[in-house]
């Protein structure tokens, strides 16, 4: 009850910030635009081929998973979504980690692989706040701002979050440190009602924290943390606060970062029809 006490009280997590001179991977180079999709691969076929990876994780035990995914460090969400495309790739999204640390014992395995950003993107307004015809959010620390245009049948909705997953979505440099998040597919933009609206104990939609606030000994809780306003970005797994050594953190989901913090990221290979029939 303590840390859920503490823990309720925290706006940001202090995830380190990535500078110009520390950034190890400025060998990528000033990039402008993150696409999602590479240009030679047609969208139906590119579609699919996420498709039958999603169901190829999501059908796979845990420690499968952790056979065929790949772990990088030491990246922002920019460069994380650069590699991730240049390779033809797909960010392992949230409800893949979710099983990972959950049903991962290996301490070792949790501290070389975690902290995370996952291929998991949210939208939220501040709580009791509709949906307008654009989110606009930006952090003070780097001054960068991102901004989306809300698709109307959300607006006027509240108290709800909108979720993307990679590479379903991409971000338009428009200089100046602005970017415009874009949808690919509107289709693949998933409404989750009710989400929670401060931090604290929750059961989940498929991942992201809904309802009312549980007890902390609720089977299958998570604990969100999430800002008070208004947030565009991804959501991060294996966070761990208070350098507990993952005796909580496997459950917590945080929806807090800058895009410029370094973490690291688990990517996989898109799945070919030869490996599909496999």
């Amino acid at each position: 009850m303590r840390r859920l006490a503490i823990e309720r009280r925290i706006a940001r997590p202090r995830i380190p910030t990535v500078t110009a001179a520390d950034n190890p991977f400025r060998r990528y180079g000033e990039i402008k635009r993150y696409e999602v999709r590479q240009a030679d691969v047609t969208g139906q076929s590119f579609a699919e081929r996420v498709k039958r990876t999603r169901q190829m994780l999501r059908s796979m035990k845990p420690e499968a998973v952790k056979q065929v995914i790949e772990f990088h460090k030491g990246l922002t969400f920019f460069e994380a979504l650069a590699l991730a495309n240049r390779a033809g790739g797909l960010i392992v999204p949230n409800d893949i980690h979710d099983r990972i640390l959950v049903g991962t014992k290996d301490l070792i395995y949790l501290r070389q692989n975690y902290p995370v950003w996952t291929g998991t993107l949210v939208i939220y307004e501040a709580p009791d706040k509709k949906f307008g015809k654009k989110v606009v959010f930006s952090w003070e620390h780097d001054k960068v701002t991102f901004s989306f245009e809300v698709p109307k049948q959300f607006r006027g909705k509240k108290n709800c979050a909108l979720v993307l997953e990679h590479p379903d979505f991409e971000l338009l440099d428009l200089g100046n440190k602005t970017y415009e998040l874009k949808v690919v597919d509107k289709s693949n933009i998933r409404l989750v009602q009710d989400f929670a609206k401060e931090n604290g104990w929750y059961l989940t939609d498929n991942g992201i924290p809904v309802g009312p606030e549980v007890a902390p000994s609720t089977y299958a809780r998570r604990f969100l943390s999430r800002l008070e306003n208004q947030y565009i970005g991804p959501l991060i797994r294996g966070y761990d606060y208070f350098k507990d050594v993952f005796k909580g953190e496997t459950l917590d989901i945080y929806l807090v970062s800058s895009m410029s913090n370094v973490l690291g990221v688990h990517m996989v290979s898109l799945a070919t029809e030869k490996s599909d029939s496999k």
